[in-house]
This record gives structure tokens, C-alpha cells and sequence, in this order.
């Protein structure tokens, strides 16, 4: 996959890793872009002796989610640093920002302003065009996952919809697929009757994907299954499933801490029906968890 659609795909994780697992209760909020925000980030960071590259890359995106918001622009790759940088508004004629240099300049100057000085800078040069050219706004590239882009086709609250609607459809699915619905608690063991109304239904892993509502409906339900073990959260990257990126367009779990395991429903069950040995589909519990 291309680095720069890598990078972008996973921000919204990335970024609610970094709030949510990664920093102090209340810290920062995922859409927070203020010089307060910052500081605390950046607080955090110099807190730090030894931080990790996972953390170091969550820092990194979501101070270039702040420069951005600001400035304008989008993201792009550099292929000299073989690093993402942002690119503000073309306007304002500004050269692109490395944030995880930012970071570790931040790292070196300790001073704890860093981030806010990179800020103030894109700050200053927006209010000189606008006292040139009243009126003018820079424009951000929508970012997957945090900005509304009003041209995109697809719809992101598609996940909030998904998993109420398999929630609230439940009952009627188990009527239609389980043929001992009154096991089908949750829990691992219920995992063996997942596995078996999978295979009695569906050929092989090839053909998963053509029983679309018993498709949804065993993934959600294995994903609620695996999800409070792995403490993990739903997340959704919006496209059409592919062969390239397996996130892509099917929902799936992720821990969104350091290291952190991610699991694709869809898939796993596509490995107990290519396997087709008892206990995939536990053992895979075992393994996420």
C-alpha cells in the first residue's frame, strides 16, 4: 500500500489510541486542536524517558492534525525522509512541516513550547493573508475519520449504524441461522456454534462474502465476543474490501494501545471455513486475548 494512504487510513486510531489509552484522563479530546491541547501533549511527551515509536508516531499525527486545522493543506509523503509532512494551504506559500521532526526537536529543547512555536508561526502567516485578503479561509484536506468531506461517497457514521443495526437485529438472526439460539450468551464457548452455522451455511471462505446478512451478523456477533476480552473498540475504514488492505471496508477491532492486536470478524471466520478443524474460532479467542 502506498506509505501515504497507510498513514492517513489509520489516523482516526491512531489518534483515539493516543487519547484514550495513551494520556491522562481528560488531557486532550480527539478533536481538541488548541494551543492548550498542545502543551499538554507536548507536557506528556517530556514526561517521558523512554518513549515508544508507537507513541512517538500518535504525538506526531495528531500534532499535524493541529497544524493543518490552522493552516489548511493536507498531508503528503516525503520520499526524502521517508516520513509524512504537512503541506500547508498552497495560499499561504509555506513549506511543508515534518511533525515527527517537531517531536523530536521538542525531545531536544525541552523547553516545553515547541509544538506551540510551530503553531503560532501557521497561525501568524493565516492572519497576515486574511489582513490581505479579507474574507479568505485556509481550506484542509478532509482527513478519514475526523473531517466531514461533503464530496466523499460514503457515509462515516456507517459504523455507529452498523452496530446498532446488528444489536437490534439480533433475535430475528439467531431465528434464521442458529439452530440452538439459547447458547449464543457471548461467551467463547458459544463460539463453537458460531463456527458451525458458519460452515453449514457457507461452502468455503470464498463464499462468505456472498451471505452478506449471515456475513454481518457473525461478524458482529464474534466481534462482540472478542471485544470486552481484548478490550478493544470497533473501527471502520471506508472503501470497497479488497485484496490490498484488509481493514478496508469490513469493521474490525483494535486495541489502540502500543503493540496492540487487531482482529477483522470477516476474516477469522473466512479462516474457520478454509481450516474447517473443531475450535478455530476459540482458539483465535485464545490468541487475541
Amino acid at each position: 500500500m502506498d506509505p501515504l494512504e497507510d498513514w492517513l487510513e489509520y489516523m482516526q486510531p491512531r489518534l483515539a489510541g493516543l487519547v484514550d489509552f495513551e494520556l491522562p484522563a481528560g488531557a486532550v479530546t480527539l478533536m481538541d486542536r488548541s494551543p492548550a491541547a498542545l502543551a499538554r501533549l507536548e507536557a506528556e511527551l517530556l514526561a517521558r524517558t523512554a518513549p515508544g515509536a508507537d507513541f512517538l508516531e500518535r504525538v506526531a499525527g495528531f500534532l499535524g492534525e493541529s497544524l493543518l486545522s490552522a493552516a489548511g493543506g493536507n498531508w503528503t509523503w516525503d520520499e526524502r525522509r521517508g516520513l509524512p509532512v504537512v503541506t500547508p494551504d498552497p495560499e499561504l506559500g509555506l513549506p511543508s512541516v515534518c511533525p515527527a521532526e517537531l517531536v523530536e526537536e521538542a525531545r531536544l529543547r525541552r523547553d516545553g513550547d515547541e509544538f506551540g512555536r510551530g503553531l503560532r508561526e501557521l497561525e501568524r502567516a493565516v492572519a497576515e493573508k486574511q489582513a490581505a485578503v479579507p474574507g479568505w479561509t485556509p481550506v484542509k484536506q478532509p482527513t478519514p475519520g475526523l473531517d466531514e468531506d461533503p464530496t466523499a461517497t460514503f457515509d462515516w457514521p456507517y459504523l455507529d449504524a452498523w452496530l446498532a443495526e446488528r444489536a437490534a437485529g439480533l433475535s430475528a438472526w439467531l431465528a434464521t441461522y442458529a439452530e440452538r439460539p439459547e447458547l449464543w450468551d457471548f461467551s467463547q464457548g458459544s463460539l463453537d456454534e458460531l463456527e458451525a452455522a458458519a460452515r453449514q451455511r457457507v461452502s468455503g471462505p470464498d463464499e462468505l462474502a456472498a451471505h452478506n446478512e449471515f456475513a454481518e451478523g457473525a461478524s458482529w456477533y464474534l466481534g462482540e465476543v472478542l471485544r470486552p476480552a481484548m478490550r478493544a473498540q470497533w473501527c471502520y475504514v471506508p472503501g470497497e474490501p479488497d485484496g490490498d488492505n484488509m481493514f478496508v471496508g469490513r469493521p474490525f477491532l483494535d486495541q489502540l494501545i502500543p503493540d496492540g492486536t487487531v482482529a477483522v470478524p470477516f476474516l477469522l471466520i473466512q479462516v474457520a471455513l478454509a481450516d474447517r478443524a473443531p475450535g478455530v474460532l476459540r482458539h483465535a479467542y485464545d490468541r487475541l486475548t
